[in-house]
């Protein structure tokens, strides 16, 4: 793993997290912020630089959490996708999903969120179900002691938590959906380490056929009031009779549509990816915030998908901004190949992951950069990030 590769899962993850009209930067610099956070150490693995190790508390939790999301997301699509071998792994925000059908939060009074898990990672081959994997990624930013000191013993307690966030959602029937919860020690012992606590599993969605009813092109309407109170059904067990619990369960009636919802959900965290706003919306349901993506955002936070890059014989279309790091210009690109994303933009979401499907092999290669000098990093669903460091500006003197 690379550090532009952790900075691209976290600019993924984040991407559809409610940025508002300052969402164009937004993208970019929640991760592209951490770049000088992260190099190798002396036996080669991937280790926090001194800047990364700033003793400011504000840095350190907001770093512990964001960089959790990265290199937790990074692991977790690695895991599953060693599961799935012949797939293709997609990430998407819950919270995004959930609010097509599900409150997130008790009352308008009482803010308190209700237990869910971070992401969801969907395993995806045209032609077959695709299968669901939840996810929960903490962090934490501490001096490594002993292995029975305090940075384990906050490993344990948010592994504990994040077990505690994935029970809050149920796939079908009850105990059959995998969970990943995984806790990040930025400042471990060697490096940075990865912990994971898995349970294992597997959930289905219904298969979909294009151009048939209930397929991915097809534009969905939310479907609110899915009951939250006593929704998952647990049934007897160790002596312990059958009970009904909170949480959100996707009952077998809503396997199908969750299955719309989880896709068109994506192709929108593609497209807001790449900068395109007026096509992330509409993948996205009202409740999930599509009036965000309609709106004319304000001049210099917009993000606009009239940049290109080329990789190899590939071209790659998004948007990018330049970033000033100290004296530094740097100058961040993140799209996907064009000709992927000229489907999505028409909305042939289907098409689009048959044809994803059949180049994914093309970048796992090692692609030349061509004109572009500086770290890539491609995904298997045709997404790229790329940044380059460019020339020092000299100002004229008179």
């Amino acid at each position: 793993m690379t550090p532009w590769q952790v900075l691209h899962a976290v600019a993924r993850g984040y991407v559809l997290a409610g940025q508002g009209v300052g969402r164009g930067l937004a993208e970019h610099w929640l991760s592209l912020k951490f770049c000088e956070a992260l190099d190798g150490n002396r036996v080669g693995a991937m280790d926090l630089t001194d800047k990364g190790r700033t003793p400011e508390r504000w840095y350190k939790a907001m770093q512990a959490r964001e960089l959790a999301v990265g290199f937790g997301l990074a692991a977790a699509e690695h895991i599953v996708q060693q599961r799935y071998p012949d797939h293709i792994v997609s990430v998407v925000d819950t919270s995004t999903v959930l609010r097509a059908g599900w409150p997130l939060s008790v009352s308008q009074r009482n803010k308190t969120s209700r237990p869910r898990p971070d992401y969801l990672i969907e395993a995806w081959k045209p032609g077959e179900p695709s299968k669901v994997t939840l996810v929960a990624c903490r962090g934490n930013h501490q001096k490594p002691s002993k292995r029975s000191g305090r940075t384990r013993s906050t490993t344990i307690q948010q592994l504990v938590k994040s077990s505690e966030l994935t029970e809050g959602m149920q796939i079908g029937q009850w105990n059959t959906t995998p969970c990943l919860m995984l806790s990040t020690e930025l400042m471990g012992q060697g490096g940075i380490v990865v912990n994971v606590l898995e349970s294992p599993g597997e959930a289905l969605l219904p298969l979909r056929l294009p151009g048939a009813s209930g397929n991915a092109d097809e534009e969905i309407r939310d479907k609110p009031g899915i009951p939250y109170p006593n929704a998952i059904r647990i049934p007897a067990r160790e002596g312990r009779r059958a009970r009904n619990v909170d949480g959100f369960q996707v009952g077998a009636n809503d396997l199908g549509w969750f299955g719309q919802l989880l896709a068109r959900t994506g192709a929108a965290s593609l497209t807001a990816f790449s900068g395109g706003g007026q096509t992330t919306a509409r993948y996205l349901t009202a409740r999930q915030g599509r009036e965000h993506y309609e709106v004319p955002t304000f001049s210099a936070t917009s993000s606009v998908d009239d940049a290109e890059i080329e990789v190899g014989d590939a071209k790659f279309v998004g948007t990018d901004h330049v970033f000033r790091m100290g004296s530094v210009r740097v100058e961040a690109f993140s799209g996907m190949a064009e000709d992927l994303y000229k489907l999505v933009k028409r909305g042939q979401v289907e098409e689009y992951r048959r044809m994803a499907y059949n180049l994914r092999s093309a970048w796992n290669g090692n692609l030349e950069a061509g004109s572009w000098s500086g770290p890539i990093s491609l995904h298997a669903d045709g997404t790229v990030m790329a940044l380059s460091i460019l020339p020092v500006r000299r100002r004229r003197t008179s």
